[in-house]
């Protein structure tokens, strides 16, 4: 195995895949999946010992072809699913042992076809996320001023773009509607850790860069860990501060977005052509196997 240093990083090469690890602490971490596995039945392993660390004040975005285990490990980092062998923490403590209501209030999760069994009213829907931190103050206790409510619900609307929709109900709704509401409920809830699996797949093009200009404040202002499965790999290289590349259920690379997502990398992985232009990566078809 040969050993590179660019720059701040490492550069681990093996036969099949290029592997980033930033050379940044563990102990520093806000969430951590170390040596996750989980293998649902009857299948290949999903995600395959997958150790990777991540921080506050960063927008970390999962890459990958279909069926690499990116969804997967969201739900194992948001504990909707519990790994097989490994653990994942939050601030230090095995989400796997928390109560539902503390899990939440550390992590907030938008999962990518957003479900609510009934026609609740949309303002209903965003209140729902202010739960788990309204929850955390017992009724002796003495409240943060900045504890969710009413104007929370309003502004996370506003946010969004969803606030005339305020009054209608869920099932009136388009799936981009929907998604922008899954959103909001998870800014409502207020947590430091934020989990978005494809979230701008149904949005248009004007909705999508609003989010990913209010995400990035967020994670600038107020220090919270965003991470986002993507499949769009221009976003990654743009608005990612890391970039993890699953394939086949393994970590494939992690690192910077500028020194994962570059034509050598990707292109054994996604078995594409790719080149960069005008700082855009651009891809075609291959001749290679």
């Amino acid at each position: 195995m040969d050993v590179i240093s660019p720059g701040s990083m490492n550069m681990f090469i093996d036969r099949n895949h290029p592997v980033l690890v930033p050379e940044a602490s563990a102990a520093d971490a806000v969430l951590t999946a170390t040596d996750v596995y989980f293998q649902y039945a009857s299948s290949q392993p999903a995600v395959d010992g997958v150790t990777v660390p991540f921080y506050a004040g960063e927008v970390s975005m999962i890459v990958g072809p279909n069926g690499s285990g990116k969804s997967t490990l969201l739900q194992l980092l948001s504990g909707h699913l519990t790994p097989s062998e490994g653990t994942v923490t939050a601030q230090g403590e095995n989400i796997t042992h928390l109560h539902p209501l503390k899990r939440a209030s550390l992590i907030s999760y938008v999962p990518q076809a957003p479900q609510v069994s009934f026609a609740y009213r949309v303002q209903d829907i965003v209140a729902m996320g202010s739960w788990a931190q309204q929850r955390r103050w017992g009724a002796e206790e003495k409240v943060p001023e900045d504890k969710p409510g009413v104007d929370r619900v309003v502004q996370a609307m506003w946010d969004l773009d969803i606030h005339a929709l305020a009054q209608r109900t869920y099932d009136e709704l388009s799936a981009g509607e929907r998604q922008r509401v899954a959103i909001a409920r998870a800014l409502v809830q207020d947590s430091p850790i934020m989990l978005l699996d494809e979230p701008t797949a149904a949005l248009d093009i004007w909705h999508q860069l609003e989010l990913l200009h209010h995400l990035k404040s967020l994670v600038q202002v107020r220090r919270k860990a965003v991470i986002w499965v993507t499949h769009d790999l221009n976003h990654a290289r743009a608005h990612a501060d890391r970039v993890l590349i699953m394939d086949a259920g393994k970590l494939a690379a992690h690192g910077q977005a500028d020194q994962v997502l570059t034509p050598k990398i990707l292109e054994p992985i996604y078995r594409v052509h790719v080149t960069v232009r005008d700082g855009n990566l651009v891809f075609s078809r291959s001749a290679a196997p």
